[in-house]
């Protein structure tokens, strides 16, 4: 835990109260506190949120599958070991989906589709379970369980770019929101050496990587090509982003998938009237919700901004006689979804307000006998200082400004 020393996510969790790891619960399945709880959940918030602005039709399903789905979609044989099996009492096997694809799959299977239905957009986030080495495990890093922000395009093949694009100004959006603007593309392709390894043919890797190298080319981001880095059933594409100390962290992964349409047999009626092939992007764009916090717990230093915050407002009374309008003040904020706290320690104010910023809580409101006579908080900025004096109406727009444009 020292190598990053006070910026280490693991130390910073402990002393912000994000999460646990527990050793009768296993290591590397951590437990997220209240506070890591809500960092979790505001991710979540934003990502859902854009998806459906962008018709992104959100699924839920099942954790567990019979093993005959991955053997199916190709991943049992492959990753055998990272997925556990259980079986019930007929005798009958499932395994604990260490992926999504193969039930989004069988969702777009569930009934006919027509061209007039694509795209269709099936999102999800969910937990997957891999049986990670745990000499590979590490804080919030690197789990064996991830939830992630899991989405599945089912597209025409004239629709490829267009999708590819949006996504592409997905990213962009999410990564200037959290600060990382310097991030570079790898272009991942089959191994020529080893094509036994993939599914399908020659024909379509070759169509399925010109398509993502041209349209990295035409967004204007510089990219390399890595040889054998490609899932088994098609090329991706990974975004690594460089955070505020200078790392580099592979978020973002894009894959086309030509060939599980085929091997599912997964049809839409076309504009002819006969049935066509699907096309598939798998897309996550954080990666994993535990991961992305534990990148983003080091990027911010555990100081997020104001709409990230677990806590975004500390009331901080100086005596007891402040105590009954300090908790006025917060009663006025807690209905404009404000996450606020009341501290009515006996401390001194100096001791709650260093309580405060070891807390690293964006804001704190003072209140003592000048701010009850006028009926209004001092501000106090866990980044700016002394903010001076404001009423409770101002305050409050000026908070819900501040969160809304995730500044």
């Amino acid at each position: 835990m020292d190598e990053l020393g006070d910026n280490d996510h693991r130390r910073l969790g402990q002393e912000l109260g994000l999460f646990v790891i527990s050793d009768l619960v296993g290591k590397g399945l951590p437990m997220l506190l209240p506070r890591g709880a809500v960092l979790r959940s505001e991710l979540e918030r934003f990502m859902t949120e854009e998806k459906e602005a962008l018709g992104y039709k959100f699924v839920y399903i099942p954790h567990i599958a019979k093993k005959e789905l991955y053997i199916k979609s190709g991943h049992m044989g492959r990753y055998d070991a990272m997925m556990p099996t259980m079986i019930d009492e007929n005798g009958e096997e499932f395994v604990m989906k260490a992926m999504n694809c193969p039930h989004h799959f069988e969702i777009y299977n569930s009934s006919p589709k027509s061209y007039r239905d694509l795209p269709l957009r099936i999102a999800e986030n969910t937990t997957v379970y891999r049986n990670e080495k745990s000499g590979e495990l590490s804080g919030l890093l690197r789990v064996k369980n991830l939830t992630q922000d899991d989405t599945h395009h089912f597209i025409r093949p004239d629709q490829i770019e267009s999708e590819i694009d949006m996504i592409f100004g997905l990213i962009n959006k999410a990564y200037n929101i959290f600060g990382f603007k310097d991030y570079k593309v790898e272009i991942s392709v089959r191994d020529p050496k080893n094509k036994e390894k993939y599914f399908g043919n020659d024909e379509v890797w070759e169509k399925a990587e010109k398509i993502l190298i041209n349209s990295v080319k035409k967004w204007g981001v510089s990219y390399t090509v890595k040889e054998g880095e490609a899932a088994f059933y098609g090329p991706k594409i990974d975004f690594r982003a460089r955070d505020s100390l200078g790392r580099e962290w592979q978020l973002t992964t894009i894959q086309l998938d030509f060939n599980q349409p085929d091997n599912f047999d997964m049809n839409y009626v076309g504009d002819d009237g006969k049935l066509h092939k699907v096309v598939i992007i798998h897309v996550a764009i954080l990666g994993s919700f535990e991961r992305f916090m534990g990148v983003i717990i080091e990027h911010y230093k555990g100081a997020f901004p104001l709409w990230l915050a677990p806590v975004q407002v500390k009331i901080l009374p100086i005596g007891k006689s402040h105590f009954l309008y300090a908790t006025e003040v917060m009663d006025k904020l807690k209905p404009e979804n404000i996450r606020v706290e009341l501290d009515v320690s006996d401390e001194t104010l100096g001791k709650k307000i260093s309580k405060f910023k070891k807390e690293k809580v964006p804001y704190a409101l003072v209140i003592g006998d000048k701010e009850l006579a006028d009926k209004k908080v001092t501000i106090e900025s866990r980044d700016k200082g002394n903010l001076g004096v404001s009423s409770i109406a101002d305050l409050i727009l000026k908070l819900k400004e501040e969160i809304k444009e995730k500044k």
